[in-house]
């Protein structure tokens, strides 16, 4: 089965809805629980707030005729006097005895005022509800009700269910006081409101969110991918350039429209990346023809000596082997050009070294310029091999065929760039950070004109003399300078003396625990 492949466009759609409606979902179960919270405590607060109220005055409107030497003409009468001169808001007042008698009620929410006639007031009992309440209170079912109620300012609080719906209901007892008539009864002051309004306005506002919820994650689903997609405009028009580019027009650039965000810096690697990949694709395109052009000379020579060779049938044993003599000599240069390259590319790989050993740079000099006294005779030049005092345990590791290789690709240029009777001098050094191979001569030098490429493939000195003109490919100072870079060192030609040339090359010195620094 093949994995679903969504694009980024979409998967940033899909992460913005899903942390929004996360977000939203938690926004809205906190905001409705606390609502809700809010609602009833609203209600709990005014239900008892209002009990207190006409617990209050009742015992104020006591503690007035107790002082005034008056007496109660009628039952109730003075508990509904205080309900026609309180405002308590949109609640049913009932006042009652220990027994549950009605002594005083008023009810504002009924069509008409139940206190208007007092012999209705009579008739208006205690909602079912609320009697079930003292009745499990009496029978010792709310042992919590009952102590609350035992005290002089306790209000006790419960939800009930009426026709019309959930209510909440607080009590209080007027308990009589000393200077109170005898006759006094124990009230009990029953506060009741219809929780219709506040369940009205959750039902609203859970309509509303119902509808806001979905309509405000739907817009910001839209608004996100617009936003996404304008955003990745830039990534695509990349995309588009990028694939554009061929090898035949590997020197296009991406715009870079701001360099300082993600998309500008994306854009600016990609171009560093075309640029090196343009650098790659000339430089192989110059060392193929340039390896081509070496390789054309060898063997164009070995074919025309070979075609004369085969066309003149009379020949001499000595006209033989001059012709064989030249497609040797011819074989042998084309067998170290492409033995050249093979080293190129195997440094060029970029590898570790596959031979790491310790190599003595003193005993390495020694033996390079023994190998090439030959080519020094042939030449009639000398070479001479200083070992510096400072020198005497200059150990470097590496692979000592290569670095013999290098020495010696320094020393063959240096014999071939020297006039004959001169003088190449090999000098093994060392200073704090490096060790130092130093191959001067006295020749011409480097012309300032190829100083900037001397270490780049084909590239080929001045010749000095006829007798010596350099029949090499121009590969040996850029094989040294790649063995000297996979070593961790580096080689520089030194600024133009007098006469000749030097060459500085720089190994990494061991630390003192013997790893290459």
């Amino acid at each position: 089965m093949k994995p679903v492949r969504i694009s980024i466009l979409l998967r940033l759609t899909l992460w913005n809805a899903s942390v929004l409606a996360l977000v939203l979902t938690v926004f809205v179960v906190g905001g409705w629980f606390t609502l809700t919270q809010v609602v009833q405590e609203r209600a709990i607060t005014a239900v008892s707030e209002s009990a207190q109220v006409v617990a209050g005055a009742v015992r104020a409107e006591r503690r007035a005729i107790a002082a005034r030497g008056e007496v109660e003409e009628e039952r109730g009468a003075t508990e509904q006097a205080v309900l026609r001169e309180l405002r308590v808001g949109n609640l049913d007042i009932f006042i009652t005895d220990e027994a549950a008698q009605m002594m005083a009620a008023r009810q504002p929410r009924l069509p008409s005022d139940a206190a208007s006639d007092g012999e209705e007031e009579h008739r208006v009992t205690l909602p079912q509800p609320v009697l079930m309440l003292l009745d499990a209170m009496r029978a010792g079912h709310d042992e919590d009700m009952a102590r609350t109620l035992g005290t002089e300012s306790g209000v006790a609080v419960r939800q009930v269910i009426l026709a019309d719906g959930p209510a909440r209901v607080a009590m209080m007892r007027v308990v009589p006081e000393e200077h109170d008539s005898p006759e006094e009864p124990t009230l009990l002051v029953t506060a009741l409101m219809s929780e219709a309004g506040d369940r009205l306005l959750l039902r609203q506002v859970r309509n509303t969110l119902i509808l806001a919820i979905p309509a405000a994650l739907l817009a910001s689903i839209l608004a996100g991918f617009a936003i996404a997609r304008r955003s990745l405009a830039p990534l695509e028009a990349i995309n588009v350039r990028t694939a554009s580019i061929t090898t035949a027009n590997l020197d296009d650039r991406l715009p870079v429209v701001n360099p300082h965000d993600e998309l500008g810096r994306l854009a600016q690697i990609i171009n560093g990346l075309l640029g090196r990949v343009d650098l790659a694709f000339r430089t192989q395109r110059q060392f193929v023809a340039d390896a081509s052009h070496e390789l054309r000379t060898p063997i164009a020579i070995i074919r025309g000596e070979a075609d004369v060779t085969l066309r003149r049938t009379a020949r001499t044993e000595a006209e033989y082997r001059e012709a064989l003599s030249v497609i040797q000599g011819e074989s042998i240069r084309l067998t170290r050009i492409v033995e050249d390259l093979f080293l190129l590319a195997r440094v060029d790989a970029g590898g570790p070294i596959a031979t790491r050993d310790a190599v003595e740079l003193p005993e390495l000099a020694v033996d390079a310029v023994r190998s090439v006294r030959s080519l020094a005779l042939s030449q009639e030049v000398t070479v001479t091999c200083e070992i510096e005092h400072a020198a005497g345990s200059a150990i470097t590791s590496g692979d000592a065929s290569l670095l013999r290789r290098l020495l010696i690709n320094l020393l063959d240029n240096a014999i071939k760039h020297t006039p004959r009777g001169s003088t190449v001098r090999v000098v093994v050094d060392r200073d704090a950070n490096d060790l130092i191979l130093r191959v001067s001569d006295e020749g011409p030098g480097v012309p300032e004109t190829i100083r900037a490429h001397v270490f780049e493939r084909f590239v080929h000195g001045p010749k000095v003399t006829e007798s010596s003109a350099s029949t090499g490919a121009g590969l040996g100072l850029a094989i040294a300078q790649a063995i000297a870079q996979v070593h961790g060192g580096q080689i520089t030609l030194a600024a133009s003396p007098a006469v000749g040339a030097t060459f500085e090359v720089r190994l990494p010195s061991p630390s003192p625990t013997g790893d290459i620094a």
